[in-house]
């Protein structure tokens, strides 16, 4: 646009210029010097006339683009929106259904392996609370923290999935695909910060890789009561104006979850009333009968421990397979207390169960 602008200024000043044939009052030798130098002028005029027309042609050119280059943004913004519309009229999909990628060929998997929680053994949000529970008795008890904290209750409303904790400031946090923080997703104990707040502490929503090296992620289900937890002890220091270090208290709550895990206080609950804490699934029986009679292998890895592994079993198929059947026999193997994920890269031995006296001794 710029050397077009230029074009149209010369030929305005081209055309503005005054030449007279002066050699008609001076004499024929000099106006014959003057005729010439006005012959290249106008030619020079002529061809500007000509690029200019050419530039003119260029730049209807790039506008007809830039329309077609808006059209198509403005159907495609149009077909962005009518999405939800379009959502709403498709078919649900069917919960129970499974689902893999499409170039995926389940005739052509021979093997099939199960982890037992969350997989084969389905839990009512009450384990949450079961867990919240002997976590925080856990702290009191053992880490001295105040007895006004055995008052807390679990919040099911409260965490989510996929949250990260920062220990340098202790807020609770939800990224974004892009590392960034969720707008409505920053908790500082309890209370939600505001988009200001975010940037006063942050600089930034975006999450850079200094920063990031502060982070913790609570991914799983069972990181719901621990979320919870750590927001609770956070929201009871502020309310106290009492000082305290965001990275200790995540290290206590952590230390107090895996506790309960490890020393089996959480399978015993479970198992002390199963009926409180695990789902029953009718369909479980009929589905890994059927990939038996497929000829498949079926195999059962679990970090959990063999005894909650086999009385949360009995208890989900009891109703299905009666009083004859184990639901040992489904599987080909069972690996207990795998301590996934070393296991995959350990070299440690297996030790063989006796699933008659339940004692232990080396596989030969």
């Amino acid at each position: 646009m710029a050397s077009i602008r230029r074009l149209l200024f010369l030929r305005f000043h081209l055309n503005k210029t005054h030449f007279s044939p002066r050699g008609v009052e001076e004499g024929y030798g000099r106006g014959s010097r003057d005729y010439h130098a006005i012959a290249p002028a106008a030619q020079t005029v002529s061809r500007l006339e000509e690029e200019c027309k050419g530039a003119e042609g260029i730049n209807l050119a790039v506008d007809d683009d830039i329309a077609k280059i808006q059209r198509e943004f403005d159907d495609a913004k149009r077909s962005f929106l009518r999405i939800p519309e379009t959502l709403q009229g498709r078919p649900k999909m069917n919960p129970q259904g499974i689902y893999v990628i499409k170039n995926l060929r389940l005739d052509n998997i021979q093997v099939y392996g199960f982890d037992y929680d969350y997989t084969l053994a389905h839990y009512s949000s009450d384990l949450q609370s079961l867990i919240y529970d002997l976590a925080k008795e856990y702290m009191v008890n053992e880490f001295k923290y105040p007895e006004v904290c055995m008052q807390f209750k679990y919040d099911p409303t409260f965490p989510i999935r996929g949250l990260y904790y920062d220990k340098q400031r202790g807020c609770l946090l939800k990224l974004d695909f892009f590392g960034s923080i969720e707008p409505d997703g920053c908790y500082f104990g309890r209370r939600k910060l505001s988009r200001n707040e975010i940037e006063e502490i942050y600089g930034t929503r975006h999450i850079g890789r200094d920063q990031a090296r502060g982070l913790v992620g609570l991914m799983d289900f069972f990181c719901f009561s621990e979320s919870c937890l750590i927001a609770d002890m956070v929201q009871y220091f502020v309310d106290a104006k009492l000082e305290f270090d965001s990275c200790y208290i995540y290290q206590d709550v952590n230390h107090a979850i895996q506790h309960v895990h490890r020393s089996g206080l959480v399978h015993r609950g479970i198992l002390s009333d199963p009926h409180r804490y695990l789902v029953k699934n009718g369909q479980l029986l009929r589905f890994l009968r059927m990939l038996r009679e497929k000829g498949k292998k079926l195999f059962l890895l679990t970090n959990s421990p063999h005894n909650f592994v086999d009385g949360g079993m009995r208890f989900i198929m009891e109703e299905s397979m009666g009083d004859r059947d184990s639901w040992r026999d489904l599987f080909d193997v069972v690996i207990a207390k795998a301590n996934k994920p070393e296991f995959y890269t350990s070299e440690h031995p297996f030790r063989f169960v006796s699933f008659a006296t339940f004692t232990n001794h080396d596989d030969s």
